[in-house]
């Protein structure tokens, strides 16, 4: 008896592949915050420029990434929108505002919130850049290894006698991070506080005053949380 082949699986292997494509188009523009263009944007994700010609353009549709009047691709109003409702309803974003203004204006470096991806990655959620004319470079959305950072050491709870983790050239090479742990209502770490600066102007005097810093305010988001 002859048997009737199956028809092709609307969901299968190739619209997965369509998918992952879709997201790291997505992922390469919005990590240029300044814009790229098609042929950028097609290196980094290994497409050629037809195939991510066609997946920009229904993201464009979607309203996920936007091309502006240089022809650069960028994140869409679409994509700020959502990313903004997400943003809106993450306690953790709102309440640690104020914290970071302070640790900035006290520190003149950047000062940031950062959360946990998963058992290897964390990702910067919110940042305020000080008063000094250099500065590190923009770390919002952006993901770090947790291993071997100051980030990473802080979520895990590996931090020294005062309370704070640090390291210097673990994100870029000259780069020091400093960086204490906030803890919820449970005394569970939720998420880090941490200064990022230039390691050139950055003594070991600077390391141990930010680090104190980044305590007492872990601490007073930590309460705030009801920790």
């Amino acid at each position: 008896m002859a048997m009737t082949p199956k028809p092709a699986d609307p969901g299968g292997a190739s619209s997965t592949r369509t998918v992952d494509r879709a997201f790291d188009l997505l992922d390469a523009v919005v990590a240029r915050s300044g814009g790229a263009t098609l042929s950028e944007l097609g290196r980094v994700t290994g497409l050629s420029p037809a195939t991510a010609s066609r997946l920009l353009g229904t993201l464009q549709k979607r309203g996920l990434v936007r091309r502006d009047p240089r022809g650069l691709y960028r994140a869409g109003l679409g994509l700020m929108q959502t990313a903004a409702v997400v943003l809106r309803g993450e306690p953790l974003y709102e309440l640690a505002g104020a914290d970071l203004v302070e640790l900035a204006a006290a520190s003149g470096e950047t000062a940031n919130l950062g959360v946990a991806v998963d058992d290897d990655r964390a990702l910067y959620l919110r940042q305020v850049v000080g008063d000094q004319r250099v500065q590190t470079a923009t770390w919002v959305g952006r993901t770090i290894p947790r291993l071997g950072t100051a980030m990473g050491a802080a979520l895990a709870g590996a931090v020294g006698a005062g309370g704070y983790a640090d390291s210097r050239g673990s994100l870029e090479p000259d780069i020091t991070s400093i960086a204490a742990p906030v803890r919820d209502y449970h005394g569970a770490i939720v998420a880090a506080l941490s200064i990022l600066a230039p390691s050139y102007r950055t003594t070991d005097a600077d390391v141990r005053r930010y680090g104190q810093l980044l305590v007492g305010h872990a601490r007073s988001l930590s309460l705030a949380l009801g920790g």
